[in-house]
């Protein structure tokens, strides 16, 4: 019966023991609430804390991972917008002038139909007529010719009298009375 004495205190103590464990485990924390074992750590090479703990808790890196996640879907989804093409040019009157100041630059647009005006208020005066296809402008006068490219905000082109060309630009304008088409209304707005 001597034996069983000993034995039975060795097994009192390890159960209070146990207990005891048990008990500080679920009060503390435990073992669930601590980081994982890193990698650092287990090749045996020591982190900044000397025991292979990476420089930042691994729990500071756990939310930059999930707006990474998070983020991936949306970039996989391609995001293809329809492509639309300029509007044409509609009815109206354009103004402008060339990129030097050369010449002043009037053109006003009825349907598919367009009618240009250049000048420079000496030598230079010269009419255009064509015709507009989508947002591309093709006109032709005794002297020369215009090629431009229009949408309802301005025109982009080239206009070539004589032995001379210039690129222009061109901006709406409220055309004066009359259509923008008008010889008149035209000149009006080449000169002004």
């Amino acid at each position: 019966m001597r034996t069983r004495g000993p034995m039975l205190t060795l097994l009192a103590v390890l159960a209070v023991g146990l207990a005891v464990f048990a008990v500080n485990t679920v009060l503390a924390g435990g073992p669930a609430d601590e980081p994982a074992v890193t990698a650092t750590a287990q090749s045996g090479s020591a982190g900044s804390d000397g025991y292979g703990a990476p420089a930042e808790a691994p729990t500071a890196q756990a939310p930059q991972a999930a707006p990474q996640a998070q983020a991936a879907p949306e970039a996989a989804a391609p995001q293809q917008a329809p492509q639309q093409a300029a509007p044409a040019v509609t009815d109206s009157a354009f103004a402008g002038r060339s990129a030097g100041n050369e010449v002043t630059v009037a053109m006003g647009v009825d349907g598919d139909k367009v009618v240009a005006y250049v000048c420079d208020g000496k030598q230079v005066e010269s009419w255009f007529e064509g015709t507009v296809n989508g947002g591309k402008l093709q006109l032709s006068g005794v002297d020369g010719d215009l090629t431009a490219d229009a949408t309802n905000q301005a025109v982009f082109g080239t206009v070539a009298v004589g032995d001379k060309s210039w690129p222009f630009s061109a901006q709406p304008e409220d055309a004066p009375a009359g259509t923008a088409t008008d010889r008149a209304v035209l000149k009006k707005l080449g000169t002004a």
